[in-house]
């Protein structure tokens, strides 16, 4: 019989909540299946076997950003894994002063390739695209991983829906979820980077730097005073974006 692990404020529905929805599903349904013992959990793709708990990860980056890990499943030896949603849609976190601690420098090669190609066809106030920049092998390991100054390395990726469903079978529990090797994922997928603006009204500017100088592509946003985009690492690109190399 399936089962639905509920929380008491699931009906919540702001940013966050979700993700805080299916780390806590995840944690319940391993412990509750675990207290007489070890079980093997079962997912739609890796199966850990010998799983005795799971908890949620404490701290922060040393950025002070979120960390890479979500959850820790201890079994043979601990697994950190970062939890998705279904479609995956943003593959490191942290933003860019997370990926700067894995790869210093990163930011602000991207960043100054993002201008150099917009100049070619924007003017200031015009409406900003999203764009694309393909990672380079080295990089996208990196950047998929973390490290522990990211609050990584990860293990894997639970990719499934915010409410976690497990099912008892034998040995233990199957969840509805899939578990993706990291190293795998990385190796086997195409990664880019997209950016991003953060509000509707943010537009081309071509001369606007962060504190460290910076080009953030992005002028202020009227409504909201943003003034920086979001830089995203995906595996997925729309077609007829522009993907650039840097």
């Amino acid at each position: 019989m399936w089962r639905k692990m509920k929380r008491f404020n699931q009906y919540i529905t702001e940013a966050g909540a979700g993700a805080e929805r299916q780390e806590t599903g995840l944690v319940d349904a391993i412990n509750n299946a675990a207290k007489k013992g070890s079980i093997t959990l079962t997912t739609k793709s890796v199966n850990l076997s010998n799983v005795t708990k799971a908890e949620k990860y404490g701290g922060r980056s040393t950025a002070g950003t979120e960390p890479y890990t979500d959850v820790v499943i201890t079994a043979r030896k601990k697994y950190n894994v970062s939890m998705k949603g279904s479609s995956a849609p943003s593959l490191a976190g942290g933003g860019l002063a997370g990926m700067e601690l894995v790869i210093p420098g990163i930011g602000k090669r991207f960043m100054e390739a993002a201008l150099k190609h917009h100049k070619k066809t924007l003017k200031k106030g015009d409406k900003v695209p999203d764009l694309y920049a393909k990672l380079n092998d080295r990089d996208k390991m990196k950047l998929v991983l973390g490290d522990r100054k990211m609050g990584g390395p990860i293990h894997y990726m639970y990719i499934g829906p915010m409410d976690v469903v497990s099912k008892d079978v034998r040995n233990g529990i199957s969840v509805n979820g899939k578990l993706e090797d990291a190293k795998k994922y990385a190796r086997s997928h195409d990664l880019y980077f997209r950016l991003r603006a953060r509000r509707v009204d943010q537009t081309f500017d071509p001369d606007a730097k962060d504190r460290g100088g910076i080009p953030t592509v992005y002028g202020k946003s009227p409504s909201r005073g943003d003034s920086k985009g979001r830089i995203m690492v995906t595996d997925k690109v729309p077609s007829a974006r522009d993907i650039i190399v840097f």
